[in-house]
């Protein structure tokens, strides 16, 4: 057992314990580390000024780097890291390409935001020297959705991605002799933690087996995943974190696995990584997760965080219930699953899932069904929603099957609606049918009205979804107007 975390920070080995664990990792960087180029503004996660990049131990060596935000992550879930910041992105006296791009471009006029766009295009500037492909606009943008310019605009710093010399990129992984982390980190890593500071406590288990015990003993401590939720809550004094635990030592639950029927998603996976191995199988669930949010939120947040978290409005909740997905939980008396659907329970945030349970994973059914998802926010990516609907269906010519529905932010959670799936199974698919069944929607929902939307806001949103859903089937069916508009 340690009683203190470990990590890398540019060339420099940390080991930490007492107060400075349970610090925001911004907060350590620019008080105790005095590394004052990691901006703190938001501390929300949104505007991207406390980007850095880190990389995970992992079976005897280090991870890519990946950028993530440091105002809502805490040391404690960077043991056994590497962090690079904005001051340890040049070489001797060099600046690094991205660095010498944004000057070249004029690319910064305050600069203080200017940090975190330089680590956000550094580490998508790692990603194409790894994969040998080019920096194209496109790519740039995508990096940059988690980084909000206040005063520069974004013309100069996406010429500044798009002209970084990527023949003079050296990546990350090879930036600084990480030897005796890794040396250091081979010796600590089969260790678990404990750390207590006053009132506070957390612990880090290694094994899955020694997690259920702990959870076991203390039924009331929280587990924390990516904390780009609770972090948020913490730093706006809106919630306490006192008594934690973490599993992100816990190898296992890293285990992403696509197999012939299911697609298996460990409990530590994050939103990145369920994107891209949902691609083929569940492609609109990809496109949805791609603008879920930052490529710093979704690096850090996982999906299985955002399933418990249990929000009406999360984005992967409907889609986790019309397709049937199962969650598995795990105690000292062993494992249970359950089906997404009756996981979530009537009422806000109520789960069927027991004090001492920890969840593993999350387990996607293949199916020959087709999906369609909408989100409806203020922006397209990086907002909260107010209003999300997922369908699935199955069509035989022109006869309905296998319909599911749900419907988020307009109740106390995500809810399907059982008597409309009745009414449309085995049902012809025609225009007036789902004209029928929008008017249905938006009389059996009774939303709620707040700052994303009134209620008569929402209920219009939904019926006219339902209408967006008919039209695009009838266009990808090739159907003929005349065969549908009756």
């Amino acid at each position: 057992m340690r009683n203190s975390i470990i990590f890398q920070l540019n060339q420099q080995v940390y080991q930490l314990s007492g107060e400075q664990v349970f610090m925001t990792v911004a907060d350590f960087l620019r008080y105790q580390a005095g590394l004052t180029g990691t901006k703190i503004v938001c501390a929300e996660g949104d505007c991207g000024a406390c980007s850095i990049l880190v990389a995970r131990f992992n079976k005897g060596k280090l991870t890519h780097h990946r950028v993530i935000n440091s105002c809502i992550t805490f040391m404690y879930l960077l043991d056994g890291h590497h962090i690079i910041t904005v001051e340890g992105l040049k070489e001797s006296d060099e600046l690094h390409p991205v660095q010498a791009a944004m000057v070249n471009t004029h690319g910064a006029q305050c600069g203080y935001c200017t940090p975190g766009f330089i680590c956000a295009l550094a580490g998508v500037a790692d990603k194409a020297k790894r994969e040998k492909k080019k920096l194209t606009p496109v790519k740039v943008k995508n990096a940059l959705t988690g980084n909000l310019c206040r005063c520069t605009g974004y013309d100069s710093i996406i010429k500044a991605g798009c002209k970084t010399d990527l023949k003079m990129t050296k990546p990350l992984k090879n930036k600084y002799d990480t030897k005796e982390l890794v040396k250091l980190l081979e010796k600590n890593s089969k260790k678990s933690v404990e750390i207590r500071y006053k009132n506070k406590v957390i612990f880090l288990p290694t094994t899955l087996a020694e997690a259920v015990k702990i959870k076991n003993e203390h039924s009331d401590l929280r587990i924390i995943s990516g904390a780009t939720d609770l972090g948020v809550l913490s730093n706006k004094g809106k919630t306490q974190l006192i008594k934690l635990m973490s599993l992100h030592l816990i190898e296992e639950l890293y285990q992403m696995k696509n197999m012939k029927n299911t697609i298996l998603i460990g409990a530590k996976n994050s939103l990145d990584e369920v994107e891209k191995i949902t691609q083929k199988d569940f492609p609109e669930f990809s496109k949805l997760l791609h603008i879920f949010a930052s490529p710093q939120i979704k690096n850090n947040g996982t999906l299985v965080g955002n399933a418990l978290n249990a929000s009406p409005i999360a984005d992967t909740i409907p889609f986790l219930k019309v397709s049937q997905a199962q969650i598995v939980l795990q105690s000292v008396l062993g494992e249970r699953t359950l089906n997404m659907n009756d996981f979530y329970l009537a009422g806000y945030k109520q789960l069927d899932i027991k004090p001492n349970e920890i969840v593993t994973k999350i387990i996607l059914p293949k199916t020959k069904k087709s999906f369609k998802l909408y989100k409806i926010s203020a922006r397209r990516d990086l907002d909260i929603s107010a209003v999300t609907m997922a369908v699935s269906y199955q069509l035989e010519k022109k006869t309905i099957s296998n319909f599911a529905i749900a419907f988020g932010g307009v109740a106390a959670s995500v809810i399907r609606l059982p008597e409309i799936e009745k009414m449309l199974e085995g049902k012809t698919f025609t225009s007036s049918l789902f004209k029928q069944v929008a008017e249905t929607v938006s009389t059996q929902l009774k939303p709620l009205s707040d700052v994303r939307g009134s209620d008569v806001y929402r209920q219009l949103v939904c019926k006219n979804l339902v209408l967006k859903f008919c039209d695009e089937v009838h266009a990808e069916e090739g159907w003929k107007r005349n065969e549908v508009l009756v």
